[in-house]
């Protein structure tokens, strides 16, 4: 059963979802408990700053055509 818990746990951080939830649903009464135990985890599956801004802006690039007359 607790091996069921961590994979939760784990897929549930390493697709992004904000600590605060994740330990919500573990029952933590503290989300630095999970980080405690998850840090792992989030260091793994962290992106690197630029990387991170340059996904959140490329739906915005793509969709505008620079030369509508194409």
């Amino acid at each position: 059963m607790h091996d069921l818990r961590h994979l939760h746990a784990t897929t549930l951080l390493m697709a992004g979802e904000a600590v605060h939830v994740v330990a919500n649903r573990l029952g933590h009464s503290d989300p630095a408990i999970t980080l405690r135990v998850y840090a792992h985890v989030i260091n793994e599956s962290s992106l690197g700053p630029a990387e991170a801004f340059a996904k959140a802006v490329a739906g915005l690039v793509d969709d505008h055509d620079p030369d509508p007359d194409e």
